[in-house]
């Protein structure tokens, strides 16, 4: 299926194309990101790709040897139309790629999994994406790990993009060498720049003044040899400046770091330093772009701040503090974050302006009478965020008292923990649940199993466990393949599970092994009339491939607590029983007996 143009198509062929990546060679940076993708997900195809006008380009690949696909047949046409990874567990099973060419034909896609490329302007250029031929899943961290890798290769793009712009800007200003000198004079910030060797050729008059090079001959000089005409108490930040310049070198792009710069008199200076090699046309060095901004006083104001409040400023949980009327006092940055809402928006306001009513007034009176008792609460709080989005968050209030034991303050502290119950969630399925019948796995029967069994203690009630062996299926997947198998496996549990009460649990163990726990049975006729009809349902033909295939069931049948007490002994005694019915000729279910199973034969 061909996807849809997004709705800003031309604004984003505009933005893709601002970028000057198209048709560019391979590089190291971007190389290097697609053999960590490959690594993490452990998939033998990894690309990024960008989405052009009517192809996709792969600005790098691994696994396979290829440079461009048409756009109809690109899955990654499809995954830029969302703001999340996408996955396709199975591309077979997906009516937008069954019968896509890249599924069909080499390279035979059946796993996909892309998270695009989207800028800060909300662009989404292309994808990073893993790719398999096998179905599969990712695991919650691989997904994060995608996103994240997706992040970096948007920063490289926009880095390569801010890093021509400086360049082209920077040969403007060789040309003006009046404009240049008149800009850097009348900047505060640390303005220099060294040619290929190091040597200074300009600074403004705040760089000269901070290393007491003012009225210095200065030009020509490196930092080393600048140390031996100002005080001694430079000398260590001109040795590290020289080995920071190094690294930018070797970088071959912007590098940022922190400088500390002692002073003469007493105390230091902190600069904000970028660093930004520039190149000739033929590869070699042509100069350095020094740019250093004091943040000497920010960096005060951050620790007085991080001293009175840092928690506050800081935390990645959302905080907010309302008056002893509730009404909001301030809030701090992850509460934006998590909200969408501003401070001037919730300032003033009722916490409640964030109710989901997912919670009723029994609920919320439940809350204050625990806060209002004991000054704290703690829970899990469904609330909506500015945009109408509901999420879940992990909600604590604690009551802050004034001198008179009277309250004050509300503070609240809450993290959105949605992307974590999903992530949970999934975990659990994965972990308990078939991949392919989405029926209970071993794990989550032989739980089911114990609590039933608990259950029939209680209600004093009998119930029944029975395990069903499909006959001949050997044979389906050796004549017809795996795919066809698996599509008989999944139409059997469908079968089976229809033969059942809601209350019943259809779990299969492997293979072509089923599972059924027949829960509060009164009727002893029942149990004989679920085997019978599981049978009879199992020995219709099953169409598989346009082909009518013929298949049966052997049952085998334990009774609790009649046959056994214990868990691993009707496990055993079902299987037994159920081996009785294969050799009673197949198609019929059998009884556990301690001397001999009883078979019942189906015509």
């Amino acid at each position: 299926m061909k996807a849809p143009l997004p709705d800003n198509e031309q604004a984003r062929l505009d933005t893709l194309r601002s970028y000057d990546i198209l048709d560019t060679p391979p590089e190291a940076e971007f190389d290097g990101m697609v053999q960590l993708a490959s690594s993490i997900c452990a998939a033998p195809i990894a690309v990024i790709s960008l989405v052009d006008r009517d192809r996709q380009w792969f600005k790098a690949i691994v696994g396979l040897e290829a440079k461009e696909t048409s756009r109809d047949l690109a899955f990654c046409a499809h995954t830029i139309l969302q703001d999340d990874v996408m996955v396709v567990a199975d591309a077979l099973l997906d009516p937008r790629f069954f019968d896509n060419g890249l599924v069909t034909a080499e390279p035979k896609i059946r796993f996909y999994a892309g998270a695009p490329l989207i800028t800060s302007g909300g662009h989404a250029l292309g994808t990073i994406c893993v790719i398999d031929r096998v179905p599969r899943e990712l695991k919650s961290d691989q997904l994060l790990a995608l996103k994240a890798l997706a992040s970096h290769v948007v920063t490289q793009f926009e880095l390569r993009q801010s890093h021509r712009k400086i360049n082209h800007y920077l040969r403007e200003l060789q040309q003006t060498q009046q404009v240049l000198s008149t800009l850097i004079n009348a900047s505060p910030d640390f303005i220099c720049f060294k040619d290929g060797e190091g040597r200074w050729q300009t600074a403004n008059k705040s760089g000269l003044q901070l290393y007491q090079l003012d009225g210095a001959d200065y030009r020509g000089k490196t930092d080393l040899e600048l140390a031996e005409h100002t005080h001694p108490i430079y000398e260590d930040a001109f040795r590290e400046s020289v080995v920071s310049d190094k690294q930018a070198w070797r970088a071959h792009a912007l590098s940022r770091l922190e400088e500390v710069i002692p002073l003469p008199e007493g105390g230091t200076r902190i600069f904000d330093t970028y660093k930004i090699p520039l190149f000739n046309d033929d590869g070699s060095r042509h100069g350095l772009v020094v740019l250093g901004r004091d943040i000497t006083a920010r960096k005060e104001m951050e620790d007085r701040l991080r001293l009175a409040g840092s928690i506050f400023e800081h935390s990645s949980e959302a905080m907010l503090i309302t008056d002893a009327d509730n009404n909001i006092i301030n809030v701090n940055p992850a509460f934006t974050q998590i909200t969408g809402y501003s401070v001037d928006e919730v300032v003033g306001q009722n916490p409640r302006i964030l109710s989901s009513n997912r919670q009723d007034k029994v609920f919320y009176r439940d809350m204050w009478r625990a806060l209002n008792k004991i000054g704290y609460w703690q829970g899990e709080v469904w609330n909506r965020r500015k945009n109408g989005e509901v999420f879940i968050e992990w909600l604590t209030i604690n009551l802050v008292f004034d001198e008179a034991g009277k309250v004050s303050r509300h503070v609240a502290f809450f993290s959105d923990i949605t992307e974590k119950k999903k992530a949970d969630e999934l975990i659990w399925n994965h972990a308990n649940f078939d991949h392919l019948t989405q029926l209970p796995n071993r794990r989550l029967f032989r739980d089911r199993l114990d609590q039933e069994m608990k259950k029939s203690d209680r209600a004093k009630l009998g119930m029944a466990l029975l395990f069903i062996d499909l006959d001949r299926f050997k044979q389906v997947n050796d004549t017809l393949g795996h795919d066809a198998g698996d599509a008989l496996l999944v139409e059997a549990a469908h079968r089976i599970s229809d033969c059942v009460r809601e209350s019943d649990t259809v779990a299969r163990l492997g293979g072509d092994e089923f599972t059924v726990i027949l829960s509060r049975i009164t009727d002893a006729s029942h149990v004989d009339r679920v085997a019978s009809d599981i049978i009879r349902m199992l020995s219709t033909p099953f169409i598989l491939q346009g082909l009518s295939v013929s298949s049966s069931a052997s049952v085998g049948i334990t009774l609790y607590p009649d046959d056994s007490k214990d868990a691993e002994t009707l496990i055993r005694n079902a299987d037994q029983a159920m081996y009785a019915a294969k050799n009673k000729g197949r198609n019929c279910h059998c009884y556990y007996t301690a001397i001999t199973p009883v078979a019942a034969t189906h015509a």
